[in-house]
């Protein structure tokens, strides 16, 4: 199950809806509660939401300290119909403990808890608080959970995978689960078919092995595969356990480099969902037309002299003025590197004279010569010989070109809230801060 956790500004349309869906179905439909659900609370929390399959199948917001309570306090926690039984209420719910320990150390959590899931949440460590009352005509209780000092994400290991390394060597391809706020859960951890301490390989993963070796082999498997593959699938765990332990993950390069990448493209991943409208693309294409508009070209001549020598810069660009381009050649000093003699993008005459002239041959009109550049202990002089200014396509000529900068610059958005929430979810400290 992929778990997404996201502030109230962050969640999409799509997913708004989609709880807004889920909450109805479960609280007013199945328990006949015709009450008001959306309370105006949701714009302080954050929400998880749990996917499989691409929908949305469980739920739970967590409510900031102030708004309900004193603490933080979780609530509105439902599954879908059919994966209940699955253990994935009390998985989401401890998931929410630990981030609310994280997000607010040692502070209290609370929750109005419906009375029939007393024992429920007593399991989790909840403690019951006063007398049973009645909120939207279903008995509740308010119960609260105060963590114990430095509780996070490791006292929940048993339950939730976030692995931060996971080389597989033999047939196995490199992948990544770690905690964040878009993550893989991983339900099959409560059935394993081996442990490497807390670490266990699931029984969902090891028969789906087995079979795959079965398929590829006409005669299928023989007697002494099951007990090879889950050999050789305890033999990499031990491998990537070991790798972590000697530091892998923190001091060898092309690993992080790859976690990295792999990181990035899974945070960008969700343009794949995203959806958008022609307008907005419109939209977008008003607000960048500087970007779509191809640049000027510019057909240049560059004449340079040595610093010491301003009198003869000045007498060529008499020269040139006067229309004599032979002359003021000859005064000037032999270029190392000539300019074609032809129309280039502004791009292609950077890589011949460097950004800032460009800049300057870019103010010039066609025919025109620049005053004396001083640069680089040389004087320049800049003849802009011709000059072409494209106009910027129409919108329906660019559109593919235009959908593709949208989206790429939504990843771009995605990366950098992701990035901001993690800056606010662990503790970053600066030495020259101290």
């Amino acid at each position: 199950m992929k778990i997404k956790w996201r502030s109230f500004s962050a969640l999409s349309k799509q997913e708004l809806y989609s709880i807004m869906h889920l909450r109805q179905q479960v609280f007013v439909v199945e328990q006949n509660c015709p009450f008001i659900d959306a309370d105006f609370d949701d714009e302080h929390g954050d929400h998880l939401l749990g996917y499989q399959n691409n929908e949305l199948v469980a739920y739970l917001r967590l409510i900031k300290p102030g708004i309900q309570y004193q603490g933080p306090s979780i609530g509105r926690v439902i599954t879908t119909e059919k994966i209940r039984g699955q253990g994935i209420g009390k998985l989401i719910t401890l998931e929410a403990m630990d981030f609310s320990a994280q997000k607010y150390p040692e502070e209290e959590i609370t929750l109005s808890a419906q009375y029939r899931l007393l024992s429920f949440y007593e399991d989790l460590g909840f403690v019951s608080q006063g007398e049973i009352y009645l909120e939207d005509d279903i008995d509740h209780i308010k119960m609260t959970f105060t963590p114990p000092k430095a509780k996070g994400i490791k006292s929940l290991k048993r339950f939730i995978t976030f692995h931060p390394l996971l080389i597989l060597g033999f047939s196995l391809a490199l992948g990544i689960v770690g905690f964040s706020f878009i993550k893989e859960v991983d339900l099959d951890q409560i059935n394993w078919i081996a442990k490497i301490d807390e670490r266990a390989i699931s029984k969902a993963k090891y028969e789906s092995y087995l079979s795959s070796i079965a398929e590829s082999r006409k005669l299928g498997l023989v007697d002494s595969d099951p007990q090879n593959i889950l050999e050789r699938m305890i033999d990499e765990e031990l491998l990537i356990q070991r790798a972590i332990d000697l530091g892998m993950l923190e001091y060898n390069s092309e690993i992080r480099s790859i976690i990295i990448q792999k990181m990035i493209n899974s945070i960008i991943a969700e343009t794949n969902d995203l959806r958008f409208s022609k307008q907005d693309l419109q939209e977008f294409f008003n607000e960048n037309k500087g970007f779509f508009t191809p640049s000027p070209k510019l057909h240049l001549l560059k004449l340079s002299f040595s610093s010491t020598n301003n009198d003869k810069a000045q007498l060529a660009r008499d020269f040139l003025l006067a229309g004599n381009l032979l002359g003021a050649k000859e005064l000037a000093e032999p270029e190392v590197i000539k300019l074609p003699n032809t129309l280039l993008p502004a791009i292609k005459v950077r890589e011949y004279i460097g950004p800032f002239l460009t800049q300057e041959a870019l103010k010039l009109e066609e025919g025109e010569v620049s005053d004396l550049i001083n640069l680089n202990d040389q004087i320049h002089l800049l003849i802009v010989v011709g000059k072409l200014i494209q106009t910027t396509p129409t919108f329906d000529e660019l559109y593919e070109e235009i959908e593709s900068e949208f989206i790429r610059s939504k990843g771009e958005e995605m990366l950098d809230e992701y990035l901001s929430d993690l800056r606010n979810w662990y503790d970053v400290i600066k030495a020259d801060e101290l």
